[in-house]
């Protein structure tokens, strides 16, 4: 089968491998679309750490099961499937109560486990999830990157009404935006710089903070009555965006971790105001019991994965979805890659 082989530094080779096999409890994957996430591109550049090369990386992957192992269902040979990529132990607390996200065993697209930029991939059965007939593929191949901002949301129980501050306008904060507003909430504020940022936050629901003509803790407490946001999101992961969340919530409210900073970055936490103010803090990354309400609200229209799909690929020209990742360009929000086109 066709891959993109990561050697290391930038070093990416397209080239033949032998197709995985299935083993038991596991199922094979006829990969049609593979998102290209931003992780994977800190890792290829070298400012993200993530096991060793060589490998094939890629997680976020759609496709058809072709083939199951013994003990899986084999009806479902056929279905259009999208990977939920924690792969879990299954015997561990985390395991246990529906939190395998948070167990050490690992994640499809990360060594050991083979990921999706790939024509063929193998999971254990119990991270798929079956795609609604009205979403496409490419729409699944992107639906990871959106599962973990959605999860967030629905742990961090965004309630109907309730005012939402995002600052990012990356694919995490447009996602933020999306979920927010799925799950009731009355207005999120997201902070911008330049118009194309802006007009993406406006397209997908967001009230745009223009930071060039506005100060954000006066508007934010102008739109509140004084209060601030019941909930403040991170989804850019710099130090100045995190002590902006911290400003503008409101007392008993709550601060949602989600960019991760640069390594060498300096991130004060202000601990006194949070006891003061009871403010809540919480890091998010995942959430296995969402993705099937996520699937759902795709499918009813209420989130938009089809928009968020800005260009697409065959995998042969990787290295050029990752130059394009790289590039800055605003107009890109998702990169999905073909592995059966030329």
């Amino acid at each position: 089968m066709k891959a993109v082989i990561w050697k290391g530094l930038y070093d990416l080779e397209y080239c033949d491998v032998p197709e995985p096999q299935v083993k038991p409890g596991w199922v094979k994957i006829k990969v049609q679309a593979v998102g290209l996430c931003a992780t994977e591109v800190h890792i290829i550049s070298g400012k993200f750490e993530a096991g060793e090369p060589p490998h094939i990386l890629g997680h976020e992957v759609c496709g058809d099961i072709i083939e199951v192992g013994e003990g899986c269902d084999a009806s479902n040979i056929g279905k259009r499937v999208v990977v939920e990529t924690y792969v879990g132990c299954g015997e561990c607390e985390f395991c246990k109560t529906n939190r395998k996200h948070l167990c050490s065993a690992g994640e499809i697209g990360y060594p050991p486990y083979a990921g999706g930029d790939a024509q063929y991939i193998v999971v254990p059965e119990g991270c798929v999830r079956f795609l609604k007939d009205n979403i496409s593929y490419d729409e699944g191949a992107i639906m990871e990157a959106v599962a973990c901002p959605f999860g967030a949301v629905v742990n961090a129980d965004v309630k109907e009404g309730q005012t939402v501050l995002v600052m990012g306008a990356g694919v995490a904060g447009l996602s933020f935006i999306q979920s927010a507003l799925a799950l009731g909430a009355k207005k999120v504020y997201c902070a911008v710089r330049n118009d194309a940022k802006a007009a993406l936050v406006r397209q997908f629901g967001g009230e745009v903070i223009d930071l060039r003509t506005q100060n954000l803790y006066d508007t934010i407490m102008a739109e509140t009555n004084g209060l601030g946001v019941d909930h403040a999101i991170d989804a850019a992961g710099a130090p100045a965006t995190i002590k902006q969340c911290f400003q503008n919530v409101k007392s008993g409210g709550k601060v949602m971790l989600y960019g991760i900073p640069a390594k060498d970055a300096q991130v004060e936490l202000p601990v006194v105001d949070c006891i003061l103010r009871q403010i809540t803090v919480v890091g998010y990354t995942g959430n296995e019991l969402a993705w099937d309400q996520l699937i759902a609200l795709v499918s009813e229209g209420k989130i938009h994965l089809d928009e968020m799909v800005t260009k697409v690929l065959p995998l042969s020209k990787f290295r050029e979805a990752v130059d394009l990742l790289e590039s800055g360009d605003p107009s890109i929000i998702k990169v999905v890659l073909h592995p059966w086109e030329d």
